[in-house]
């Protein structure tokens, strides 16, 4: 039949040919309206039906009556119900002919896209405008809602769009789930954009690390020996102990508990 937002004409004409001149009970019609739209569609082409049969019929039977809530019972034997019947059937095709609006810039609306660092709240806001402004639609009525819903779905980001269509009945969530459910999937993207930063970061400060290693080995060789005193290289007492002087002795070349002379005067002093 194809989508109602997408060619509200062409599937009314499709419809009216698949219904022909057959007369449908009310069973028959809601059954096929539930097989072919969502409950926001169904409640849109509900209310532009009934608002164009009380336009055109003013002075006869009230739209709500012709198309009734619940199920009427209608007798196919009585002449009455089989009117009544037709009516219903009659409705609900101009009822799907008159439910998208057809303002000459709705165009502008549905040519609207999501930014790729577009927030889901930020391209909400963004196509309730441009629905109000260009369209004249209440974002907030039946229609609006659809229309809302439909384009912020279609018209996301690649990513954020190929996720939400996956949930399951996502034509029949609300506008307010589907937002969440987008900025979830915004918020997971810049995420994994903020750990790649990280990664890049580390491997690129490791990498300038490694050329600058052999650079300062090459500039301690061209420098030559040091001069001064050797520093003494972890290892051995004597190693540790190589150009210092200890205080006791006055001697150089050991630290305290290698001295002979601080061992042979407290061996003395033990003795005395």
């Amino acid at each position: 039949m194809g989508k109602l937002i997408d060619d509200p004409l062409g599937v009314t004409e499709r419809l009216d040919e698949f219904l022909g001149t057959s007369i449908y009970s009310y069973e028959d019609l809601t059954a096929i309206l539930r097989s072919l739209f969502n409950t926001e569609e169904r409640e849109m082409i509900c209310q532009a039906g009934i608002r164009e049969w009380e336009q055109r019929n003013p002075q006869s039977t009230p739209g709500d009556q012709k198309w009734p809530s619940q199920d009427p019972r209608w007798n196919t034997q009585t002449k009455e119900s089989r009117r009544n019947m037709i009516d219903m059937r009659n409705i609900i095709i101009q009822g799907i002919r008159e439910a998208i609006p057809q303002g000459q810039n709705l165009s502008k609306v549905f040519r609207e896209c999501q930014g790729k660092e577009e927030t889901p709240t930020e391209w909400l806001e963004r196509l309730r405008k441009s629905l109000q402004i260009y369209s004249g639609t209440d974002p907030d009525s039946p229609v609006g809602e659809v229309l809302l819903k439909t384009q912020f779905v279609a018209k996301s980001w690649e990513d954020i769009r190929k996720k939400l269509e996956k949930i399951k009945g996502w034509q029949e969530k609300g506008l307010q789930e589907l937002l969440r459910e987008a900025q979830k999937i915004y918020i997971r993207r810049d995420e994994e954009k903020q750990k790649i930063q990280a990664r890049v970061l580390v491997a690129a400060i490791r990498e300038a690390q490694k050329q600058k290693r052999p650079q300062a080995s090459e500039k301690s060789l061209r420098k030559g020996p040091s001069k001064g005193p050797v520093r003494p290289q972890r290892g051995t007492s004597v190693n540790r102990a190589e150009g210092l002087e200890y205080f006791y002795c006055k001697k150089k070349g050991h630290i305290k508990r290698d001295c002979m002379k601080r061992m042979r005067d407290e061996k003395m002093f033990q003795e005395d």
